[in-house]
């Protein structure tokens, strides 16, 4: 059995999550007297996220307690508050969350992903490895979980499958960085190390800043005899990541080994492994930025809106039908159909409640089959796709929602985080100044952390 020895590894989060306002209950069929409790349930959830993204875990929890006394039995916020016990190292606590999310939702695919790391945490490969073919069997793209259970392989001694895993992840994903870095660790243990070298170097060529590549493309060279490169590598490492420079200082006495990494999902967060695998979080990231009430406020408008016109339309049908019925079928279809395809549009909401995106698409489906010219029924479909791993069609979605309103600034934030995820900087930025320009100040903050003027 192979033996896999480590050094820091990486944990990388690689998707985007842009349906987090849709954890609120319906804000149409919410009555006034309800309404003000679902806002403090907002509140609870958009401060847990904050204090998420900034490491401070145990405060997320009781902000995510807080939300589920409001909003109980969500499978997302039972998932999120999983990753923040995980992350605590509490994983009874992460077990029971992430199964309480999938008994939810059992096609909650992020959910089964995760707990597949927290088995192999626990060392239960085996179990780890049906927690990502669940995964797979639910999203066939799913390239993270491809790449998680290539690591699983790879522990259990059966580097052939693990090869195929992480080749299928890059087939799925072409600048998937980690996927390559894992390849180049098995290649390296095979004796391939051309073959290693070739891979680390493309893994630091989809992301200069990836330390552990250089790290470990250095042990490569060591193995070859290229001390220059060896030493250059390894600094450039300890430039990178300071918590490498202990692991830098022992390749002069002992030999060092390459690790793994692999891909889970926390909600747009890069995290790592330092030391005793003891968890870092990073100032990267991507998605964290959308502001559940802002959107939520924004999207009841304009639907409070259309549902008052649509009322007054069926009022003045009604007063038709009693002095020209015949007429009004043909005069008054389209309001009565514009009435329907809201109803659609809810039945998704009700759906992406529960996190069971693929049904919300179905019912947004309906919606725009009703009524093409329905925005947000384009918007909230678009990010639908992008939780489930297609930012292309969530492009195209987003595109549709701006052509029928080009003011829509979530629908360029979102896109531009579509963008992102594709590797297309330069349409990210692009979309995202737009947003910003617009007055979204989730847009205004993504590019203020990276120093950008819009």
């Amino acid at each position: 059995m192979m033996k896999i020895n480590t050094i820091p590894n990486v944990i990388c989060s690689i998707s985007l999550t842009f349906l987090s306002f849709m954890l609120i209950a319906d804000p149409l069929s919410a009555s006034e007297k309800t309404r003000q409790p679902i806002m403090e349930a907002a509140g609870s959830l958009e401060q847990g996220r904050s204090y998420h993204d900034r490491g401070d875990y145990r405060r997320a929890i009781r902000e995510y307690d807080n939300f589920m006394k409001i909003v109980p039995e969500n499978a997302d916020v039972h998932y999120r508050r999983g990753t923040a016990y995980h992350n605590l190292g509490d994983l009874n606590r992460a077990t029971q969350d992430y199964n309480k999310a999938i008994e939810i939702n059992p096609k909650h695919v992020e959910a089964h992903n995760n707990r597949g790391i927290l088995y192999d945490d626990l060392g239960d490969l085996n179990r780890a490895i049906q927690n990502y073919d669940k995964a797979i069997q639910l999203r066939p793209h799913f390239a993270e979980a491809y790449n998680n259970r290539g690591v699983a392989y790879v522990k259990l001694g059966n580097p052939d499958k693990g090869l195929k895993d992480f080749y299928m992840a890059i087939a799925l994903n072409q600048k998937f960085a980690d996927a390559y870095y894992n390849l180049g660790t098995v290649h390296y243990k095979l004796g391939s190390f051309s073959q290693a070298i070739k891979d680390f170097d493309t893994a630091v060529e989809l992301d200069p800043e990836y330390a552990n590549a250089y790290y470990n493309r250095g042990v490569v060279y060591g193995k070859l005899g290229k001390k220059d490169k060896e030493s250059e590598d390894h600094d450039k490492a300890v430039e990178l990541d300071r918590s490498l420079a202990g692991a830098a200082d022992v390749r002069k006495s002992t030999e060092g080994k390459p690790g793994y990494v692999r891909a889970t999902r926390d909600y747009g967060r890069v995290i790592k492994l330092g030391p005793g695998n003891k968890v870092v979080w990073t100032t990267e990231g991507i998605g964290r930025d959308i502001q559940i009430t802002r959107e939520l406020e924004e999207i009841k408008k304009r639907l409070d809106d259309l549902l008052r016109e649509n009322e007054r339309l069926r009022k003045e049908v009604t007063a038709a039908r009693a002095v020209k019925r015949q007429e009004m079928g043909a005069e008054h279809n389209e309001p009565l159909r514009n009435i329907t395809a809201i109803d659609w549009f809810k039945k998704g909401y009700s759906a992406a409640v529960a996190g069971n995106y693929q049904e919300a698409i179905e019912s947004y489906d309906k919606a725009i089959e009703l009524n093409p010219n329905l925005a947000e029924a384009y918007y909230v479909r678009g990010t639908a796709y992008n939780s489930l791993g297609d930012p292309n069609r969530a492009i195209r979605d987003l595109d549709r929602t701006i052509a029928l309103d080009p003011d829509y600034a979530s629908a360029y934030h979102n896109k531009g985080l579509a963008y992102q995820k594709l590797g297309n900087t330069s349409e990210a930025i692009e979309n995202h100044k737009i947003a910003a320009r617009l007055g979204l100040k989730a847009a205004q903050g993504h590019l203020k952390e990276r120093g950008i003027v819009w």
